[in-house]
C-alpha cells in the first residue's frame, strides 16, 4: 500500500511539473513565429506549400487589418479558407511554377470574393497538429493568384479622349486609391476619388476634364505591404508616367500627340530600317558623347540637344556629331545609347549637383567634408574641379588623389553620389525620358528634346538603339525610389521561394516577367518608345533573366507596327541583349530563359562573349594578363605567359572560337577544329545561333575595360606604340569583317581609354568623357576608383606609366581612319552580311585549320555565284580575308589566283597592308594585319566553288 501511495505522489508531481512547464512555455512564446513566405497561391483554387512538419490540417488565414496573430493555444485571428491535400497542377501550372512544382499541392476551398478580400490584406498559411495546435505558419506569395484573377491587357496611365482625360491604375490588392492633382508650384489643388473600381481586372479609373492637362499628379494607394506587415497609404507616382517633374517626384498629365512637343516634321519621319545583318552598332552614353564638346553651347553639354548640332538645317556641325557623321558615311547604321529612360541615381536639379566645371570648393558646400576634403577645398578653392584633376594627373598619371575624391572610402557622401554621371542601369520610371539629359528637367521639355535627338540622328543617316533595363528596379518597399512595389506590393518582383525576400542577383531588386502584368509592362513600354519616340532597336540588359516567350511575344507585337499605320517599321526593329545564364533563374530553373543557347531561331541577338574572349583574351585570370589571339598569345608572349606548349594549345582553341564567331556564331556550321575533328559550331559550346543576326559580335562595350585598356594589360611591356595600334585594329577587323552583327563601344575607333577602369558606371565624367578633338584619350589620368579596381592597382601603375604607351593625336586620327575603312569594306559587298544560316554554310569557308595550321593565321573565304545557287554581288566572285596576328610577315599557300587587294586598302591610310600580295598561289600578309582580297566577277567561277570545310 505504501508503494501505491508513493506512485500516486510521483504521478501527481509529474502532472504538476508538466503543467508548470507548459505554462512557462506559453508565457515565453505565446505566438507561433511566422517563418518566411514559402506558401505560393498559384491560382484561385491551388496552393503550393511544403510545411516541413507533420500536420493534420491546413488553412489560409487572412485579415484586412494586417494584425493576424497565430496563438499556440487558441484560434488564430482573421478569416479562414480551408486547404485540402488533394490539389493537382495542370501541365501549364507545373511549368509556370517548375521550381516548386515538386512540393505538395493543396486545394483552396472558397469563393472568388473571398480570394479578392484576402488579397487586400495580410495572408498566412497555417498548419495544425492532431490536437488543432498550430505548428507552422508562413506568409503567402500571391503572384499566381493575381494573374488568375486580375490580368489586364488594356491601356494604363493617362489616356486622352475627346471627352477629357482618363487615368487608369492597376492596383488589385489596394484597399483604396485616390488621386491628388497639383499645379506647377506643386500646390495640391484637388483630391479625386475613383470613378469606378473594376473588380474584374483590378483597375481604378479616374475621370477628369481637359483642365487636368499639364497638371502634375500623384496617386495615394492604401495597401498592405509585407515590409512592415501594416496597411500603408503610399503617395506615389504613376508607374505608367509619360512625363515627370524634376527629380521624378510628381507625374504629369501630357498628351504625347501635342504639337508643341514634336519637332517640325516629326509626324513625317518614317524610317525604313535595314535587315538585321546589315546593322553595325556603336554604343554611346549621353554624357560621354558631348560633356566636354567645346564646339556646342555649355547648356547642351551631356544633353539630348548635343545631337542637334549635326550640320543640317542650318545648324552648326559639332566635333562630336562630325565624328558620328563620318562613321555614318562609312557605313555605320545604329547609335546605341545607354539607358535614357528616367533613372534614380542622378540628381536632376543642378542646384544639388556637383560637376567638373564647378569650383572645387563646391564639393564641400554640397556634400559636406571630412578632414581631407576640407583641406582640399581650402587648397584648391575656386579652381574648377577639372583643372585640379588635370594638374594632379599631369604630375602623376597614376595618382590616387582623383579616385579618392570621387569615391573616398572614409567619406559617406562621395563626389560620385552628387555628380551628373551614371550609366543609368537603375530604372525609376520606364516610360519617361531621363530629365538630367534635358536642358530643363521639369515637365515636357525632355519629351521634345528626346524626339529632336532622334530626328537629328536620322538626318545624318543613323538609326537609334536604346538600352532598356526591365530586369530590375532601383528599389522596393517604402523607398522614395520605389514605384511598382508601392502600387502592388510583392507582385512585380521575383521573390525567394522560401524566404519571400526580393531576389537581387542582377544587382538590385529583380523583376519577374514570368508574371503577366510585368510581361505586359515590358511590352507596353517598348511599344511606347517605338511609336512615340521612333526608336529603331532595343538592347535588353541581362536579358537572360527574362523568359524566352516574353521576348518572342515582344517581337511579334513590334512586327504589327507598320510605316503606313504607325509610322514605324516594326518588323525590322532589332532586339538584342545580354543572354547571360546566372542567378536564381539559371539553367532554366524557373522558365525557359532568353539566354544564348535558348534563343536560336528567334532572330533576337545575344552578345557573343566566346569570340570576344578568343580575340582579346580572358578577363578574370592571371591578373587580367591572359593574352588573346590578336595580342600575343604564344606568338609574342608577355612577361606572365605560361608554358609555350600550353600557350599554343590555347591559341589554337581561341582560333576556333573566332572562326565560329565570324560565321555569325552558327551552331550548325561545319568546320575542322584544332584537333583535326569534323565538328559543328555548337559541339564545343561555342556556337549558339541559327541565324547570323542572333550573334552580336563585340570586343568591348561599357562593361570591363575598353579594348585599348584591356589590350595594354596583355601586351609585352616593350612592344612599341605602332605595333600596339596594329593589334587594336586587327582585333576590330575580326568584328567588322565577319558575319553577324558588329558592335563597338564609342571611341574604340580613336583608342579610347578610361585609365584602365574596369567598371566605370559611377566613375564620373573625368574617367568616361570622350574627346572628339582627339587632344586627349584619357590614358594615364590617375588610377581608377578603388572600389572595383584596387586589386589591380599594382599592375595598372606599371601599364599606365609605361613610356612605350604614349597616345598622340596622330595615332587616334590614323585609328579612326582605318576603322572607317574597315566599315567601308564591310559595306562594299553583301557577302560580308549574309542573312541566313544556309547562305553562310554554303558560302563561308576557312583555310589553315586543324592541328597542322600555321599559328596566328585565320584565312576566311566568302564565295558567290554557283556555290549558293544565286549571285549576291554582281561585281565579285568572292572575297579572301587573311588575319595575321604574328609580329612578322607570314605566308600561306592557297593556290588562288586572279585576286587583288581591296580598293579601300589599296587607296587607304595603312601603308603596311599594301605589302600584302598573292604570288604563284602563295598569299603573303604583313604582321598584325587583316588583308582583304577580292576576285572580280569575270563570268567564271574559278576557285570560288562550294567547299565549306577545308
Amino acid at each position: 500500500m505504501r508503494s501505491f501511495y508513493l506512485l500516486i505522489f510521483v504521478v501527481i508531481g509529474l502532472i504538476i511539473s508538466s503543467c508548470t512547464t507548459s505554462q512557462q512555455t506559453t508565457q515565453l512564446s505565446p505566438e507561433l513565429p511566422v517563418e518566411g513566405a514559402s506558401a505560393h497561391w498559384v491560382s484561385a483554387d491551388l496552393l503550393i506549400w511544403d510545411p516541413g512538419v507533420d500536420a493534420e490540417s491546413y488553412e489560409l488565414r487572412y485579415i484586412p487589418d494586417a494584425d493576424i496573430s497565430v496563438q499556440r493555444f487558441g484560434s488564430p485571428s482573421g478569416k479562414s479558407l480551408k486547404l485540402s491535400e488533394n490539389g493537382f497542377l495542370t501541365a501549364y501550372q507545373a511549368d509556370k511554377f517548375r521550381h516548386i512544382s515538386d512540393r505538395p499541392v493543396f486545394s483552396v476551398n472558397g469563393e472568388r470574393s473571398q480570394y479578392q478580400e484576402a488579397l487586400r490584406g495580410q495572408i498566412l498559411a497555417v498548419a495544425y497538429d492532431l490536437n488543432g495546435i498550430p505548428v507552422k505558419a508562413t506568409r503567402v506569395q500571391t503572384h499566381g493568384l493575381i494573374d488568375d484573377l486580375y490580368t489586364y491587357d488594356g491601356q494604363l496611365g493617362p489616356i486622352y479622349t475627346d471627352d477629357g482625360i482618363t487615368l487608369k491604375i492597376w492596383a488589385p490588392t489596394a484597399q483604396n486609391v485616390t488621386l491628388s492633382i497639383f499645379d506647377d508650384s506643386k500646390n495640391e489643388i484637388d483630391t479625386v476619388d475613383p470613378e469606378e473600381y473594376q473588380s474584374q481586372n483590378g483597375v481604378w479609373v479616374f475621370e477628369g476634364s481637359d483642365e487636368w492637362d499639364r497638371n502634375f499628379y500623384r496617386i495615394n494607394v492604401t495597401v498592405f505591404h509585407p515590409e512592415n506587415n501594416q496597411i500603408n497609404t503610399f503617395e506615389v507616382t504613376d508607374p505608367y508616367s509619360v512625363s515627370l517633374s524634376t527629380d521624378s517626384r510628381y507625374s504629369q498629365f501630357v498628351n504625347l500627340n501635342d504639337d508643341d512637343i514634336k519637332p517640325t516634321g516629326w509626324d513625317q519621319l518614317k524610317k525604313e530600317l535595314p535587315q538585321a545583318t546589315d546593322i553595325t552598332l556603336y554604343e554611346a552614353h549621353m554624357r560621354d558623347f558631348s560633356i566636354i564638346d567645346k564646339s556646342i553651347p555649355e547648356e547642351h553639354h551631356g544633353t539630348y540637344m548635343a545631337f542637334t548640332h549635326n550640320g543640317e538645317k542650318g545648324s552648326n556641325l559639332s566635333d562630336a556629331m562630325a565624328h558620328l557623321k563620318r562613321l555614318s558615311e562609312s557605313g555605320l547604321t545604329h547609335l546605341h545609347l545607354l539607358p535614357i529612360n528616367d533613372i534614380a541615381s542622378i540628381k536632376e536639379d543642378k542646384n544639388e549637383r556637383v560637376d567638373l566645371i564647378d569650383p572645387f570648393n563646391r564639393i564641400c558646400e554640397i556634400i559636406g567634408t571630412n578632414d581631407q576634403l576640407a583641406e582640399d577645398c581650402e587648397n584648391y578653392g575656386t579652381t574648377p574641379i577639372r583643372e585640379v584633376f588635370e594638374s594632379l594627373s599631369a604630375d602623376d598619371p597614376t595618382t590616387l588623389e582623383i579616385q579618392r575624391i570621387y569615391r573616398s572610402p572614409e567619406h559617406s557622401n562621395k563626389l560620385a553620389d552628387y555628380d551628373g554621371f551614371n550609366w543609368g542601369y537603375d530604372p525609376f520610371h520606364f516610360n519617361t525620358p531621363e530629365g538630367s539629359f534635358a536642358t530643363n528637367p521639369e515637365g515636357v521639355q525632355r519629351i521634345l528634346e528626346t524626339r529632336e535627338m532622334v530626328q537629328a540622328l536620322d538626318e545624318i543617316g543613323l538609326n537609334i538603339v536604346v538600352d532598356v533595363v526591365y530586369n530590375h528596379t532601383h528599389a522596393t518597399g517604402s523607398s522614395r525610389f520605389s514605384v511598382l512595389d508601392k502600387v502592388v506590393p510583392d507582385y512585380y518582383h521575383r521573390l525567394d521561394p522560401n524566404s519571400g525576400d526580393v531576389e537581387t542577383s542582377t544587382c538590385c531588386s529583380n523583376t519577374a516577367a514570368e508574371f503577366n502584368m510585368m510581361e505586359n509592362l515590358i511590352i507596353d513600354s517598348v511599344l511606347l518608345w517605338a511609336k512615340e519616340y521612333k526608336i529603331d532597336s532595343f538592347r535588353f540588359d541581362l536579358m537572360g533573366h527574362h523568359p524566352r516567350y516574353v521576348m518572342e511575344r515582344l517581337t511579334e507585337e513590334l512586327a504589327k507596327l507598320t510605316l503606313e499605320e504607325d509610322g514605324v517599321d516594326g518588323e525590322n526593329i532589332y532586339i538584342y541583349g545580354e543572354g547571360w545564364n546566372f542567378g536564381e533563374v539559371a539553367d532554366n530553373r524557373i522558365f525557359d530563359q532568353a539566354t544564348q543557347f535558348m534563343m536560336g531561331g528567334t532572330g533576337i541577338g545575344n552578345f557573343n562573349d566566346r569570340s570576344r574572349d578568343g580575340i582579346r583574351g580572358g578577363n578574370y585570370t592571371n591578373n587580367r594578363r591572359d593574352q588573346g589571339f590578336t595580342n600575343g598569345r604564344y606568338l609574342f608572349p608577355n612577361e606572365d605567359a605560361g608554358d609555350l606548349d600550353e600557350e599554343l594549345a590555347a591559341l589554337l582553341d581561341q582560333g576556333d572560337r573566332i572562326r565560329v564567331g565570324m560565321t555569325g556564331n552558327l551552331a550548325d556550321y561545319p568546320y575542322i577544329n584544332r584537333n583535326g575533328e569534323s565538328v559543328t559550331g555548337g559541339n564545343e559550346m561555342i556556337g549558339y545561333a541559327e541565324l547570323p543576326q542572333e550573334s552580336v559580335n563585340y570586343i568591348d562595350k561599357h562593361d570591363n575595360e575598353t579594348l585599348w585598356d584591356n589590350t595594354q594589360s596583355k601586351l609585352p611591356h616593350e612592344l612599341e606604340m605602332d605595333e600596339r595600334i596594329r593589334v587594336h585594329l586587327l582585333s576590330q577587323a575580326m568584328i567588322n569583317f565577319g558575319q553577324g552583327v558588329p558592335f563597338h563601344q564609342m571611341g574604340t575607333d580613336i583608342l579610347r581609354s578610361k585609365s584602365m577602369d574596369r567598371n566605370s558606371y559611377d566613375s564620373g565624367d573625368w574617367y568616361n568623357a570622350v574627346d572628339f578633338t582627339l587632344e586627349t584619350s584619357n590614358w594615364g589620368i590617375g588610377l581608377p576608383p578603388g572600389w572595383d579596381n584596387s586589386d589591380l592597382w599594382d599592375g595598372q601603375r606599371e601599364f599606365l606609366s609605361n613610356p612605350n604607351i604614349n597616345i598622340q593625336k596622330e595615332h587616334m586620327e590614323l585609328s579612326h581612319q582605318l576603322f572607317r575603312e574597315q566599315l567601308e569594306i564591310r559595306y562594299s559587298s553583301p557577302l560580308f552580311r549574309l542573312p541566313t544560316g544556309d547562305q553562310i554554310n554554303q558560302r563561308v569557308a576557312f583555310h589553315n585549320t586543324g592541328p597542322d595550321q600555321i599559328p596566328g593565321i585565320i584565312a576566311m573565304r566568302y564565295s558567290d555565284g554557283v556555290c549558293a545557287g544565286n549571285d549576291l554581288d554582281p561585281n565579285l566572285d568572292g572575297v579572301l580575308i587573311i588575319f595575321n596576328s604574328s609580329l612578322d610577315e607570314q605566308s600561306i599557300e592557297l593556290n588562288l589566283s586572279g585576286m587583288t587587294l581591296h580598293p579601300s586598302q589599296v587607296n587607304g591610310s595603312d601603308e603596311i597592308v599594301k605589302e600584302s600580295r598573292i604570288e604563284n598561289g602563295m598569299v603573303t600578309v604583313p604582321g598584325l594585319t587583316a588583308a582583304v582580297f577580292i576576285k572580280e566577277q569575270n563570268g567564271e567561277q574559278g576557285e570560288f566553288v562550294c567547299n565549306p570545310i577545308e
